[in-house]
Parts: C-alpha cells; structure tokens; sequence
C-alpha cells in the first residue's frame, strides 16, 4: 500500500526533529568532545614518545612499558566514551517507532 501525503510528511517532520535534537546534544556536548579528543592526541604524543625512546635505547624498562600501557589504556577508554555518545545520536536519528 502507497504512504499517502501525509504520512511521509509527518515522517519527514519526525526526522528532521530528531536531527535537530542531535545537533543540539552534540552543541551542547561540544566542549567534553574536545577533551576527549584532546586527551586522545596527548596520549598518542606521549605513546610516540615511549616507543621513541625505547627504540633509541635499545631495550625497555618500565617506565616505557608503564607509558605504553598508561596512555594506551587512556586513548582506549577516551575513544570508546567518544564512540558511545556517537552511538546514542546515531540511535536517536534511527529510531523506528516508540514501543
């Protein structure tokens, strides 16, 4: 059966409401997106860094091993809140019907 006129429009009008509810969620949300991101490239600088000096000396210690580890772990968790709150947008624009 065809969508008549009127459903597409209301479902046009539900999608473009949702769009601007991302875009205000991610406005607001802005500033903890950069820190998150901020943080991200620090770690990854101080990851170069380890791996760096550990290949100019030769060998690796612990507190190469402590770095690697250290800011692996923190990119690792920094992307993944980036990615969840990626997710919750991409589950509010799909959102099929309210059951």
């Amino acid at each position: 059966m065809p969508l008549q006129f009127n459903e597409v429009l209301m479902a046009k009008n539900e999608f473009n409401e949702r769009v601007k509810a991302v875009k205000d969620i991610t406005s607001l949300f802005r500033l903890e997106r950069f820190v998150y991101l901020s943080i991200i490239v620090s770690c990854l600088l101080i990851l170069l860094i380890s791996i760096t000096v550990a290949l100019i000396k030769g060998q690796i210690g612990a507190p190469e091993i402590t770095t690697m580890f250290g800011s692996g772990g923190v990119i690792t968790v920094m992307t993944g809140r980036l990615l969840h709150m990626w997710d919750k947008a991409i589950k509010l624009l799909d959102k099929k019907d309210d059951r």
